[in-house]
């Protein structure tokens, strides 16, 4: 017999807000830990990356993985020095390849709530 899906409320009750999740770099060789962001960091993010009233997509993604990445962090002060960069997101852009940011953005938005159409949310 199925079992019956909680109501909204029971829903978010139950619901565990720290959600992580492992990706893999084949480059590398290792998996990154991303998190999930909330609306004001994303927001935070997507001021920092706007130039002239318009936003700066590929600073954009920098901010999300400096700030969704666990592991690693791209904060630290080894790393901003090997790679030679200014902050956490110049390091995503100078440590990483044009995929490697484009597949982690994807999955920190998917992991943060992005990944539901509305096709999908009316089954």
């Amino acid at each position: 017999m199925a079992t019956k899906k909680p109501n909204a409320l029971e829903a978010l009750l139950s619901a565990n807000p720290e959600v992580h999740e492992d990706v893999y770099i084949k480059r590398l060789d290792t998996d990154f830990t991303i998190s999930a962001i909330d609306q004001d960091t994303f927001e935070s993010a997507q001021k920092e990356a706007t130039f002239d009233d318009e936003v700066n997509q590929k600073e954009l993604n920098n901010l999300l993985i400096a700030r969704s990445c666990i592991e690693p962090n791209f904060e630290d002060a080894t790393l901003l020095k090997h790679y030679g960069a200014r902050d956490a997101g110049d390091c995503v852009n100078k440590a990483l390849k044009f995929g490697e940011i484009a597949t982690l953005a994807q999955k920190i938005l998917e992991l943060s709530g992005f990944d539901t159409s509305l096709d999908k949310a009316k089954k």
